[in-house]
């Protein structure tokens, strides 16, 4: 399995599946019990100025409220976690825009597995950290040291970064958006095509498409930047067999079209930076 893509834009469509990429961990914890849980990170996604990573926090994890030094999204696959104290289960989409902080996340019993995309640099940083002691002190967790990483001499390891000796770009008053697909409105995007958008900015675009059997969707979109998912069933993108876990990073001015659901049809979630 290979550790990440490679750190440089691709010029042309990237396919990989996530479970060919070897995993990460990146932040452990002792729980009351005696027992040790972790975060694993797979980078479909790692170099300069991007990042997309499929994660898993294991029961019961902590992680402190923090931002990011971009925008943000959190997108939640399977099983569940509190957020800043609010239940969040598979299906919930969180966007932090550049600015804003969001958490403690608090791991539910079964854990949570999310797709995670930083649009720019992705260093995080800590905010609030009472709220993070109170988190860990209600709960009996110890946190252990960070497990080390080794991507290039480009990256600078964030989760120190508390704003101390870098300035971060907080703005007062700016907030997370937690939204479920469920509960937004959706368009058909043809037959058998379901399409619910989170986000529907002029140059920003985040939506789940859902496809029947046999089902067709095109993309089109060829001016962004864009960042596909398959998360349920299987389908075919340009003939290519793209099974659950397929994760597609398509370059500026690319068409890949068409895609095909297979037999049990297919659930989807595409990203889109920049401007259609």
């Amino acid at each position: 399995m290979t550790a990440a893509g490679p750190p440089v834009a691709p010029t042309e469509p990237a396919f990989h599946h996530v479970d060919d990429i070897a995993w990460t961990p990146v932040q452990r914890q002792r729980n009351a019990d005696g027992s040790e849980s972790v975060i694993r990170e797979r980078w479909p996604i790692i170099r300069p100025g991007f990042l997309s990573a499929y994660v898993v926090y294991e029961p019961g994890m902590v992680v402190r409220r923090h931002g990011h030094r971009s925008n943000h999204v959190v997108i939640l696959l399977d099983g569940g976690a509190w957020l800043a104290g609010e239940w969040c289960d598979a299906g919930t989409h969180v966007h932090v825009p550049l600015g804003a902080a969001f958490g403690p996340i608090v791991a539910g019993p079964g854990g949570v597995t999310c797709w995670e995309l930083s649009f720019g640099e992705f260093g995080g940083w800590g905010d609030m950290p009472e709220l993070f002691d109170a988190e860990i002190a209600a709960r009996g967790v110890v946190p252990l040291p960070d497990p080390p990483i080794e991507i290039g001499d480009w990256f600078v390891d964030p989760r120190g970064d508390w704003g101390d000796a870098r300035a971060t770009p907080k703005i007062d008053g700016l907030a997370e958006v937690v939204t479920r697909y469920d509960d937004l409105p959706g368009v058909d995007a043809g037959p058998g095509v379901h399409l619910v958008r989170a986000i529907a900015a002029p140059d920003f675009e985040s939506a789940r498409v859902r496809l029947d059997p046999g089902a067709r969707f095109d993309l089109g979109r060829t001016h962004a930047h864009r960042l596909l998912l398959v998360t349920d069933g299987a389908l075919t993108i340009a003939g290519r067999a793209c099974p659950a876990g397929t994760h597609v990073e398509v370059p500026l001015r690319w068409v890949l079209d068409p895609i095909v659901a297979g037999p049990a049809g297919a659930t989807l979630c595409c990203l889109a930076d920049g401007a259609p």
